[in-house]
């Protein structure tokens, strides 16, 4: 299987699954096309980075909006979580 023929049935089961919201900030999301994407476009993300040896298992993949997709930059996805839903204290 190929590594783009899973992902319209990824999208969908995830979709169902979160509600069509994004697992970071909790934003209702918009399916766009890929030429324009959206604050509130739907984007596949890797809840464990890529970058930090994460997996393309399904396990490892949510929908979150295209602002958070691309703002999470380095922090890992549980603290970016809390910080986009307000719930970081900062420190004193």
């Amino acid at each position: 299987m190929s590594k783009g023929s899973y992902r319209p049935e990824l999208r969908a089961v995830l979709r169902k699954k979160q509600d069509s919201r994004c697992c970071y900030c909790g934003l209702r999301m918009r399916i766009t096309f890929k030429t324009k994407m959206l604050p509130d476009s739907e984007t596949l993300e890797h809840l464990d980075r890529r970058a930090d040896r994460g997996t393309n298992n399904r396990g490892n993949i949510a929908l979150a909006c295209h602002d958070c997709n691309t703002g999470r930059g380095s922090i890992d996805w549980l603290t970016y979580t809390t910080i986009k839903r307000g719930e970081h204290l900062e420190r004193w």
